[in-house]
């Protein structure tokens, strides 16, 4: 099992018995407001589980989807997790995602999520450059991504079908020079 650790989190591979807590945010409709692929029973989360499952053991891994624990309580707080999308000789590149359980929102928890990420992205994958994106609404979640550093490249008008209307998404990205950069770690 993959685990990653933080000052306040740490990231771990998702197992079987996270299925009820998993349940619990994605058929939740103000924690998973933003996210395309919401469940409404017990068994959609399951089948969403179940491939998460089965990317762990994967070899070539691509997908990595972790559950976001508290190291204090070990309590799961949401999910963080990336896909790599193109991978080459002189690096690849990898979209990477979010999203808490409300009582976690506005803690800094999905920016030291996402750091976590960005660090295993670059330092363990090499990996050049990394992205995310957003609903152009979802100010929080743009806020975590200009927080780690990632700089907007697109603006996407009408760009996704959400909650029954089309919608805008920002687009951000890192590039590994500029995350290993000294202006970067101050």
């Amino acid at each position: 099992m993959l685990r990653i650790d933080g000052k306040r989190i740490y990231l771990r591979d998702h197992q079987a018995d996270d299925l009820n807590v998993f349940h619990s945010w994605l058929s939740d409709p103000v924690t998973a407001h933003y996210l395309s692929w919401r469940t409404s029973t017990l068994e959609e989360s399951f089948i969403q589980l179940s491939d998460a499952l089965q990317e762990n053991d994967r070899e070539p891994r691509t997908k990595y989807f972790f559950a976001v624990v508290l190291n204090e309580t070990g309590c799961i707080i949401g999910d963080a997790g990336f896909t790599v999308e193109n991978k080459a000789e002189g690096g690849g590149i990898a979209e990477l995602g979010y999203f808490l359980l409300k009582p976690y929102w506005g803690q800094g928890y999905a920016t030291e999520a996402a750091q976590l990420l960005l660090a295993y992205c670059f330092t363990v994958l090499k990996l050049h450059k990394v992205t995310a994106g957003c609903d152009a609404e979802n100010h929080a979640s743009e806020n975590v991504m200009i927080k780690c550093g990632m700089e907007r490249e697109a603006y996407r008008k009408k760009h996704h079908f959400l909650n029954g209307k089309w919608r805008d998404r920002l687009e951000y990205a890192l590039l590994y020079e500029n995350w290993n950069s000294p202006s970067h770690k101050l």
